[in-house]
């Protein structure tokens, strides 16, 4: 209860928080149909409460809306991806790639979804790549390192773990 009245802290839950939001742009959502900015905000708040299904339905209606936002088409990767459709969700991302040939989210997103699939040498692939486009991308480090360990390529997921920390030391 020490956080009572500090002003620096909200009394609110970070659901809660969501659940306001939700309603707020669905209202927004009902009085502007076709702004793809209120859709794409609801499905991000959608994928932060877990709740994969109406994100995928979002960013779907933000594709329709602009059918060339390789972001919307990353964030749709990442709900199906949570709902269990890596397949779908490897699509979105190679077309997020296709349409940004530089985003290193979604490469390094792809070769998540690649993992999960246990596709280990090309989801490496995928984090190379992710860390070529931004060399201090320590998601991408994390991610190959994990990679490298599963198929056996131990000294290389140290030296990646070791570029972890030095990245998140500063």
């Amino acid at each position: 209860m020490n956080w009572r009245g500090d002003p620096n802290l909200s009394h609110m839950s970070d659901d809660d928080y969501l659940r306001q939001l939700i309603q707020h742009l669905t209202d927004e959502a009902h009085a502007n149909p076709d702004d793809a900015r209120t859709f794409f905000l609801r499905g991000n708040a959608y994928l932060d409460r877990g709740d994969p299904e109406n994100a995928i339905a979002d960013y779907s209606r933000v594709l329709e809306l602009t059918p060339r936002d390789p972001v919307a088409l990353n964030n749709r990767g990442i709900a199906l991806r949570q709902s269990g459709d890596p397949e779908a969700a490897i699509r979105d991302y190679a077309r997020a790639i296709e349409l940004d040939p530089e985003y290193r989210d979604a490469h390094n997103n792809m070769g998540i979804a690649l993992s999960d699939k246990g596709e280990y040498d090309r989801a490496i692939a995928c984090y190379s790549e992710a860390i070529r486009i931004d060399p201090a991308y320590w998601y991408a480090y994390n991610d190959r390192g994990l990679a490298l360990w599963t198929v056996g390529r131990r000294d290389e997921a140290r030296q990646d773990y070791e570029t972890v920390k030095r990245l998140l030391a500063g």
